[in-house]
């Protein structure tokens, strides 16, 4: 199994854009992996998180669309033989949709080297957990916004806390029937539940963590856009995300932060390296414009004349806000 962390690591070493616009240009004209591919296949979501679009009654009636299981084999054909790592679950539940085992199936069935599964574990069964391992799952991803009962169930409106844990323990336990995958934590940080991450490992201490990222909320149209009192909130964050990083190296879990915590962001001459390599799949949109069900990616690419675009932007100095880059790995 292939260590996308490792990879990650390497990525923030190397510092040189230019030289890694080259890599992926390399990559893409030699017919190699280079892809983050993330999927949603429903456009749905069980919960209304606060910090969530999906909070946004607005918001919540454009989000509409599902894949069918007829869908499935067409889109693995097109997009996975050129997928590092697929995704499934981004910007919905991925849990509503009742074909992710043959997702992953089909993942594996391309050699995509690793396959992760994101969601906020409500919905999760024993049954469905182990379905989607034997298949060939690599890492289940939690979405969590609360240590505390009350704080979870505020913030993650329509979930509940005594499901989640029961869950989390679900997935624990499948470790001793599948001792190879991860499973990750990603908490997302605001004024209401900062406070609770020095008890992080109180609640969830025992349960087999191998990877915990917290980040700051951002603005997603959702009811909680923003940090109120940024000062306040980033001298708390300091120390919080130390703690933290020091007890994940003690645990021997990967730690992801943010670097810095701006409110203006620094420019960074970054341009071509995130819009090539992240391509977001939905009901509603096949990466950069794909017509998926009529041409293959390699037709695609020379419809758009994608490799010269690709050369070219290794050269363009257009600007871009340094944010999606923005984390340590420890």
């Amino acid at each position: 199994m292939i260590n996308i962390y490792s990879l990650l690591k390497i990525n923030r070493f190397i510092k040189n854009p230019t030289l890694k616009k080259l890599a992926i240009w390399i990559l893409h004209v030699s017919g190699r992996r280079y892809l983050a591919v993330f999927l949603d296949p429903v456009l749905a979501c069980n919960l209304r998180c606060r910090m969530c679009y999906f909070s946004n009654e607005e918001k919540r009636k454009t989000m509409k669309g599902l894949f069918t299981e007829e869908d499935l084999p067409r889109i693995a054909e097109v997009i996975f033989p050129r997928a590092l790592k697929l995704q499934i679950g981004c910007g919905a539940e991925p849990s509503l949709f009742k074909h992710n085992a043959e997702i992953v199936r089909l993942g594996r069935q391309y050699g995509v080297p690793y396959i992760s599964y994101t969601t906020n574990a409500n919905l999760l069964t024993p049954e469905e957990i182990d379905k989607l391992l034997a298949a060939g799952l690599n890492e289940f991803t939690i979405s969590l916004h609360g240590v505390k009962k009350y704080t979870y169930e505020d913030l993650m409106q329509g979930a509940f806390y005594d499901r989640f844990m029961s869950a989390l323990n679900d997935i624990s336990a499948a470790k001793n029937r599948f001792p190879d995958f991860k499973l990750r934590i990603n908490f997302t940080v605001n004024e209401q539940n900062i406070e609770e991450l020095s008890g992080f490992f109180d609640a969830f201490g025992d349960m087999k963590i191998d990877i915990l990222q917290v980040r700051p909320v951002q603005n997603m149209d959702g009811e909680i856009k923003t940090i109120e009192n940024q000062t306040a909130f980033n001298a708390l964050f300091e120390k919080v995300t130390l703690y933290l990083k020091n007890e994940c190296t003690k645990r021997g879990i990967t730690y992801i932060a943010p670097l810095h915590l701006d409110k203006n962001p620094k420019i960074n001459k970054n341009s071509g390296i995130i819009e090539a390599t992240y391509w977001y799949i939905s009901p509603r949109t096949f990466g950069s414009g794909v017509d998926w069900r009529n041409e293959t990616f390699q037709q695609y690419c020379k419809r758009t004349h994608y490799a010269t675009y690709l050369f070219k932007s290794i050269f363009l100095k257009k600007q871009f806000l340094e944010d999606k880059l923005n984390y340590e790995i420890v």
